[in-house]
């Protein structure tokens, strides 16, 4: 977290192919959604590097990494945060909007 002297998570080396599934678990508090969230560019990191799709996203901005995450990464948050004004299938592809590749 913000201000914490000990990191939040610790990973080495992680690498994932595209296409390749992963399965995440581990107990409450344990980093996974942090892991996700930067793995996003929803958070950035404090130390160290992240690179996704060979894109460095701590050398991206906020509007870029915004436009990486539109263009190259589906994410459903834990808190949905639909919109009550368009239905299920609506919802779900309305990330594809903001996206040129999608």
């Amino acid at each position: 977290w913000p201000g914490s002297t000990n990191p939040t998570i610790h990973i080495p080396k992680l690498h994932i192919t595209q296409g390749e599934h992963v399965f995440i678990k581990g107990p409450s508090g344990c980093g996974k959604s942090t892991l996700l969230a930067l793995l996003t560019g929803i958070n950035t990191l404090t130390s160290g590097s992240l690179s996704v799709l060979d894109t460095d996203l701590a050398s991206l901005s906020a509007s870029q990494r915004d436009r990486f995450r539109a263009n190259h990464i589906g994410y459903i948050f834990q808190q949905f945060n639909l919109l009550p004004y368009l239905n299920v299938l609506e919802n779900v592809l309305l990330p594809c909007q903001f996206s040129k590749i999608r």
